[in-house]
């Protein structure tokens, strides 16, 4: 066959979510190119839940005001979390590779089987894929020939459990023993998911710790004007970045990215916990709209300025900033 001959394969993956992946392979490619695999939640999601027929918590990224400070995607919404761009593109950027990264992805530079809700434990509801699952799918790539050893040899994969939503039924009467043995189960997963990676085939793998939890708006909008972080939320985030770094202490080609630090510092440094798309009632969202069609949010005049987006999730710009910080690391542990 030529060499300009391409070959485009379509699989379907009969899984609880049922998602489409496209995928085309190329004869050749540059020689330093990086193929990169993303795994986990919102906050690597480029949009591959599918878009309903009408907005709702779930749904509610492929909506306005999602997507209005993404000028790569003409200012519209595109199913990630945010009001632009997220953490994998941002690092697709960074080691040059096309970093709109969606479920119909070209397999030559990489496949983002990330969904919002995601954790180690089952998602809230059939197409929100644990990490598990997600891991299962990619292994099924690698078994059907869509993704050759070339690209294994020069992978990277990102795996973000870290919107804490494994920790959203934690609540006050979850006893210390209770919350200690559900902290070691989760990041128990983690681990796995990065042993599989490995035994798979990937070359590096770069995992997230878990952000300063009580810091997030959803939490510290329970003090006036989301002025005071909640203790026992940092607390859990901390305990579960102690333990998931001894577990992986030891382990090869594996770096952890310290969004705990990162998180606090920028967000201080911007608008703190106040997200810019606010809601005046805790249980609205981002984006609702009552029976009338009126908007049951705000958005802030100046997204770039804020550091969060939502309740969980950061802004295009907070980011950019979490990412800037980390990319020395990052290019200094993918050359090693």
């Amino acid at each position: 066959m030529r060499k300009t001959l391409l070959v485009v394969c379509f699989l379907l993956i009969l899984t609880a979510g049922s998602l489409h992946v496209e995928c085309r392979r190329h004869r050749e490619r540059r020689r330093k190119d990086y193929t990169l695999f993303v795994f986990g939640d919102s906050f690597v999601d480029a949009g591959n839940l599918p878009k309903s027929s009408g907005r709702s918590r779930v749904s509610r990224g492929w909506y306005y005001p999602y997507g209005s400070s993404d000028s790569s995607h003409g200012n519209q919404a595109t199913g990630r979390l945010s009001d632009g761009l997220v953490q994998s593109d941002f690092l697709g950027k960074y080691i040059n590779v096309h970093h709109h990264l969606r479920t119909r992805a070209e397999v030559e530079n990489g496949i983002n089987f990330a969904v919002p809700f995601s954790g180690v434990m089952n998602g809230r509801q059939e197409e929100q894929l644990s990490l598990r699952e997600q891991i299962s799918q990619f292994g099924e790539f690698v078994d059907h020939g869509s993704v050759d050893d070339k690209q294994l040899e020069n992978s990277v994969a990102l795996l973000s459990v870290s919107n804490g939503h494994d920790y959203s039924h934690v609540s006050d009467t979850t006893s210390d023993r209770q919350l200690d043995a559900y902290i070691d189960d989760v990041t128990d997963g983690i681990v796995e998911g990065v042993k599989r990676l490995q035994e798979i085939g990937v070359s590096k793998v770069l995992v997230n710790s878990m952000p300063p939890l009580g810091c997030s708006p959803w939490r510290a909008r329970q003090s006036v004007g989301y002025a005071q972080c909640d203790g026992a939320g940092n607390t859990l985030a901390t305990t579960h970045n102690r333990l998931l770094r001894r577990k992986l202490d030891g382990l090869e080609d594996v770096h952890v990215l310290d969004l705990y630090n990162a998180f606090n510092s920028l967000a201080r440094s911007m608008s703190g916990s106040t997200p810019c798309c606010d809601t005046s009632d805790h249980n609205a969202y981002c984006g609702q709209l009552d029976g009338n069609g009126r908007a049951q949010y705000t958005v802030c005049a100046s997204p770039g300025d804020s550091f969060y987006w939502d309740n969980e999730n950061p802004t295009q710009a907070g980011w950019e900033a979490v990412m800037d910080r980390m990319q020395a690391n990052i290019q200094d542990f993918l050359a090693a």
